[in-house]
């Protein structure tokens, strides 16, 4: 990663810690992915020697979570179980009559994942980021919340063995 990069998305957050990723990006003239790259440790742990099929197994047991997918800026929301499925032709077929999300992960159309916890809208957010091999992302998944705004409890624990793992896996 450029090292004039991180210095300047790190200026950035240190200013303003609710900008979102993608308004960094487009200021920067750089991917989304490489901007969560850069970003300071203690907002994002990047999952690179965990298996995706490993996450897809993590995600399908925490319940009810606001899945978001950005499409050139257009925001969709659902709130939903990530699916169970199966793993076929290179792809993540999800099956599940639980949720309303079905659907085909493209295996190798993830690039990077990450997890990220940042404030957004006056509140601390915690979300686990998937995007493509060129920096895109292909969709994000957020820990839901109590009346009170904190974080669901078994969902954050869950988040928290997900960073473990992933610290785990770096060593």
């Amino acid at each position: 990663m450029n090292k004039d990069l991180r210095e300047k998305v790190r200026e950035l957050f240190a200013a303003a810690p609710a900008r979102t990723p993608a308004d960094v990006a487009n200021e920067l003239l750089a991917n989304e992915a490489d901007i969560i790259r850069a970003m300071p440790e203690e907002m994002v742990t990047i999952l690179d020697n965990v298996d995706l099929v490993d996450v897809y197994t993590h995600l399908r047991e925490w319940g009810d979570v606001l899945i978001v997918m950005d499409v050139e800026g257009s925001i969709f929301e659902m709130v939903t179980p990530f699916p169970k499925g199966g793993f076929k032709f290179g792809y993540y077929n999800m099956s599940d009559s639980r949720t309303i999300l079905k659907g085909h992960l493209k295996m190798d159309g993830i690039g990077t994942i990450a997890l990220v916890s940042k404030p957004f809208h006056g509140v601390e957010t915690k979300s686990v980021q998937f995007f493509s091999p060129a920096g895109r992302p292909v969709f994000k998944v957020y820990l839901r919340r109590n009346k009170d705004k904190s974080f669901l409890a078994d969902q954050l624990a869950k988040f928290e063995d997900l960073k473990q793992l992933a610290l785990a896996n770096e060593e």
